[in-house]
């Protein structure tokens, strides 16, 4: 019985056709000749282990030769490198800790330096090259610094710490550094609790002080409000003191007058009686009222008193004759 064989499968028409696969390999080399250099980056290029151009690529799309050139891309745009937990000893050999953040760029005439002079080829490591820097210098500008005037130095200190790694790091790496900030300081425990007590104790030396200025200020105003009281008593005084003489001056000069004037009027009837002698009978008998004057003699009782002057005015001699 004869054998059934079975059609076998036939390829595609276009494999046959070598012209495609021309197309794809050239596609591909095509696709692996671009290189993308993105805006934050240059790039250098490697063939064989020697760099074929003069200067670094921009940002852009470039060629290169496919599997035989490598390219080497590095971050130029600005950027911040953090340091953390730095131990630095200080002159009166106290421990602190810092936090250090440096800010920096990487200028285009330095960028082969860095891919094909520092480190391995094509492969710069900020931090592993820029961190040890850092800590030296830093380590250099507190190790001249007393623990207890770090806070209010401190901003002196970022700058000496800025200037010395700005320098050392242009000198080696061609490094451009923007800024440094000290963004942590961290003091032992033995420093904290002696600046804690310090504190406390000049809290309280400010504590009592200002008791000591609220006793002498109450004092103060008692002083001045007995002296004021003292002050309104002698003027009170010296007004009833002003009040009393002026009184008593008033007094006087009214006996002044009163005498003055009672003097006046004896002078006067003086001058009157002597002018006129009978002047006296006269007053005499205008105020006699009619009723005898009475005295007392001794022991007798009242007698009555006559006038037995026989120079009586005619006006009374009858009423004498009659009581006679």
């Amino acid at each position: 019985m004869p054998m059934l064989t079975l059609p076998r499968p036939q390829a595609p028409t276009w494999l046959k056709k070598p012209l495609f696969f021309v197309i794809i390999l050239a596609g591909l080399l095509l696709w692996l000749s671009l290189f993308v250099v993105e805006p934050t980056e240059m790039a250098g290029v490697r063939r064989f282990g020697e760099v074929t151009t003069h200067e670094p690529f921009g940002p852009g799309l470039h060629l290169k030769l496919p599997l035989i050139d490598q390219v080497d891309h590095l971050q130029v745009s600005l950027d911040i490198l953090q340091v953390q937990n730095l131990t630095m000893y200080t002159v009166d050999n106290q421990w602190v800790k810092i936090s250090v953040g440096m800010t920096y760029r990487i200028p285009p005439a330095a960028v082969f330096r860095l891919l094909y002079q520092v480190g391995r080829s094509g492969n710069f490591s900020v931090r592993e090259n820029v961190e040890p820097i850092i800590a030296d210098r830093a380590m250099r500008v507190f190790a001249r610094r007393n623990t207890i005037k770090i806070s209010e130095e401190r901003e002196v200190i970022a700058n000496e710490i800025r200037q010395s790694v700005s320098t050392r790091l242009a000198e080696l790496f061609s490094l451009e550094v923007v800024d440094l900030q000290i963004a942590k300081i961290e003091y032992s425990p033995t420093f904290a609790a002696s600046v804690e007590a310090a504190v406390k104790a000049k809290n309280d030396a400010v504590a009592a002080e200002n008791t000591v200025n609220r006793i002498r200020f109450e004092a103060e105003q008692v002083r001045v409000r007995a002296q004021g009281e003292a002050d309104a008593a002698a003027i009170q005084a010296e007004g009833q003191k002003r009040a009393a003489v002026t009184r008593a001056q008033g007094e006087a000069d009214a006996v002044r007058l009163i005498g003055e004037a009672q003097a006046t009027s004896l002078h006067a009837r003086g001058e009157a009686v002597a002018t006129h002698p009978r002047i006296v009978e006269l007053v005499t008998a205008d105020r006699w009222n009619g009723v005898l004057p009475l005295t007392v003699l001794g022991e007798h009782g009242a007698l009555p008193f006559l006038n037995l002057n026989p120079s009586l005015p005619a006006v009374i001699a009858p009423i004498v004759d009659k009581a006679q």
